[in-house]
């Protein structure tokens, strides 16, 4: 481990329809969670952690693939690792995030009641803040479904700042969202009609990004790579299983 500000843990790195890779998600540093993907939990134990290793959970927007492992660690975090933890966590999202978990899960003690001590919802629109456990996450409206909303995250954590799309099309929200951002982790659902970056969306993005802010793509079909993204210098193709860190001692991905 080096000294790098920030480490990402890639939980999985396909888009919706999969292709062979698991669904797009992170654990950074050790203890945020970006998306939950239905594998989550099961790759979160294949890192040595658990459900009491999470301090905070963030959910960019309601759809199953970024959502569909919250029954599972809410499982595991109510019934075998609460008196493990022994301090509250707390899940961001959207505004509704937590009808949307309830509509899902139905009735069921998994999803503790909203004013449960041992989970903090912060259910926050764009140009929102909020703070816990010594980190503070930023949110921005991004430009995903047109009848869902969606949002995007900037993270400020142990000295380095992440930024963090989710889904959405390209537009100038992505540069204000990666504006001081060591790393921005963008999605590319490939070329379809709506809600998603292209393969060329992302080569303008790293374009127009400045130098000093790194990019990692996720949320991509693993068969439609274009042969140059292998060598576009500032350009990382996270992969299932791979780690990644940026900041002071950094050393990339392995």
């Amino acid at each position: 481990m080096t000294d790098a500000a920030l480490r990402l843990d890639c939980l999985g790195s396909g888009f919706a329809f999969s292709s062979g890779a698991y669904w797009s998600g992170f654990l950074l540093n050790g203890r945020i969670l970006l998306d939950c993907p239905p594998q989550a939990l099961v790759h979160l134990y294949r890192l040595g952690r658990s459900a009491a290793d999470v301090d905070l959970v963030l959910l960019s927007h309601a759809h199953t693939d970024h959502i569909g492992g919250m029954d599972h660690l809410l499982l595991d975090a109510v019934y075998r690792q609460k008196e493990v933890r022994g301090k509250p966590f707390a899940v961001a999202g959207p505004p509704g995030i937590y009808d949307r978990l309830h509509a899902r899960l139905g009735e069921t003690p998994r999803l503790p009641v909203r004013d449960d001590p041992y989970i903090e919802w912060f259910e926050q629109r764009a140009g929102s803040s909020f703070d816990w456990s010594e980190i503070r996450v930023d949110l921005f409206e991004m430009d995903h479904a047109p009848d869902l909303y969606a949002l995007g995250f900037r993270v400020h954590v142990d000295g380095g700042v992440l930024a963090y799309t989710g889904d959405t099309k390209y537009g100038d929200h992505l540069y204000e969202l990666a504006e001081g951002a060591d790393l921005l982790i963008a999605e590319c659902g490939g070329d379809r009609e709506h809600g998603h970056m292209s393969w060329d969306d992302i080569r303008r993005l790293r374009a127009e990004l400045p130098r000093e802010t790194a990019l990692l793509v996720t949320h991509y079909d693993p068969q439609a790579v274009p042969i140059d993204f292998g060598s576009i210098e500032g350009l990382t193709l996270a992969e299932d299983f791979g780690v990644y860190s940026y900041g002071p001692g950094a050393d990339g991905a392995r």
